[in-house]
């Protein structure tokens, strides 16, 4: 019996042999078994339902309904969008609706040992890609039939740079996905700082994919802002191996999308490695911000950490979801994890489901989640120094947010960060 597909699944299986003839790599055999490897798959499963476990708080059903982005979105109408602020970076890897623009990058005079180049120029070289067999995510397999662009870097060993490299996606209205997939490879103690911007106009999907690979000793630190229009959907996955006394930090902000769900899994593979996975969600309107993480210690003696904040103002949705999965044998492991949300509104609401899966006697691991409204006796004492209701609300939820965004090291993209969280306390 042939499973029923939701509308906008069964509209990408409809339209795939179509696509295929436009999309990169279509004289590559190869790739081309993969995409319909991909195709297949996704039509095995269709877009992520409620009843699977990770999605049981964000629900695509409108979403899935419709064949096209062309639903109504006069709830956002009302919602002022982040203005997008220009980051001052040496480098800068432009795309717009998903396709790489070379003339509005800044590309020159690249650091030795630094490589970059666009997904589609890769598949049309007869890159290798592979499709894990037992990928059973449905926006992967998606993203693997539809992929048409997106960046690859490559760090060579011993190779540290200190400026930021941005990366920028620019979406307007449209009918079509956007399934950008993504790679980063850094050899033997390579070092590297990466801005990921997202921001646009109008109705859209974006369907990214990050794949990041840490040699040993390498550093990456993983910047990414969520800007994207207020009635745009951003589903975002990235996948990232650690070998040993590598180092991975992310830290994501997100402002925009109606719909959002960034989904981090990081494989430990090395002693010594070290995972820290940190962020702030700042929503309003009808929002939903979905943060969903996965930490797996398979090896002993590495740490991971993870905090988040989100602060949710009017009808609000937030949810945090992270699972530190240590296996079997991996002892002498240390695994932290904190969530904290603060509700602006009486009708604003956060999921939280902090997880921990041990297998291992010698470790050393927390987790914890808190949920609440501003301090009415710390307004109180602000209001009765002379600071104004408005002032005293704001100094308590910049205090909130200040300490996460600490987590920072870069004191460049801190800055920038801490100016876009400002912006939106301020309604602009």
């Amino acid at each position: 019996m042939m499973k029923t597909l939701s509308v906008r699944a069964q509209n990408y299986v409809d339209h795939f042999e179509a696509a295929l003839e436009r999309l990169p790599g279509l004289k590559d055999r190869n790739i081309k078994a993969l995409r319909k490897s991909g195709i297949e798959r996704f039509a095995a499963r269709d877009f992520p339902t409620r009843k699977i476990e990770e999605w049981r708080y964000t629900n695509l059903t409108q979403f899935v309904k419709m064949a096209a982005n062309t639903a109504a979105n006069e709830d956002t109408a009302a919602l002022p969008a982040l203005t997008p602020q220009a980051f001052d970076a040496k480098w800068e890897m432009v795309f717009v609706d998903g396709i790489f623009a070379a003339d509005q990058s800044r590309l020159e005079d690249l650091p030795n040992g630094l490589s970059i180049s666009s997904l589609a120029s890769e598949l049309g070289n007869g890159a290798v890609f592979s499709l894990n067999d037992e990928e059973d995510r449905a926006l992967v397999t998606l993203n693997t039939a539809f992929m048409r662009d997106g960046f690859c870097l490559h760090v060579s060993e011993n190779t540290q740079i200190d400026d930021v490299l941005a990366i920028t996606f620019r979406n307007t209205a449209s009918n079509d996905g956007r399934h950008i997939r993504n790679r980063i490879i850094l050899d033997t103690d390579a070092q590297l700082t990466v801005l990921e911007r997202h921001e646009g106009t109008g109705t859209y999907f974006v369907n990214p994919v990050t794949q990041v690979s840490l040699a040993d000793g390498a550093r990456l630190d993983h910047y990414k802002l969520q800007n994207d229009s207020i009635a745009a959907c951003h589903l975002a996955i990235t996948d990232v191996d650690i070998a040993g006394k590598a180092i991975y930090k992310n830290f994501t902000l997100s402002v925009g999308a109606k719909l959002s769900r960034n989904e981090l899994k990081t494989v430990i593979l090395g002693a010594d490695a070290q995972s820290h996975l940190d962020g702030a969600y700042l929503m309003r309107g009808e929002q939903h911000c979905d943060t969903t993480t996965l930490t797996e210690h398979k090896v002993p003696q590495n740490i991971s950490k993870q905090t988040y904040k989100g602060v949710l103002d009017d009808k609000a949705h937030g949810v945090f979801q992270g699972k530190i999965h240590i296996f079997k044998d991996a002892q002498q492991v240390a695994g932290d994890q904190l969530s904290k949300a603060l509700l602006l509104s009486d009708f604003a609401a956060v999921d939280c489901k902090p997880e921990l899966e041990i297998h291992a006697d010698d470790v050393k691991c927390s987790h914890g989640a808190t949920t609440g409204e501003l301090d009415e006796d710390a307004l109180f004492y602000l209001q009765a120094r002379g600071i104004p209701y408005e002032s005293a609300r704001l100094l308590l939820i910049e205090a909130f947010m200040g300490d996460v965004l600490e987590h920072i090291d870069n004191e460049q993209v801190r800055s920038y960060f801490s100016t876009q969280a400002a912006a939106w306390l301020s309604g602009k």
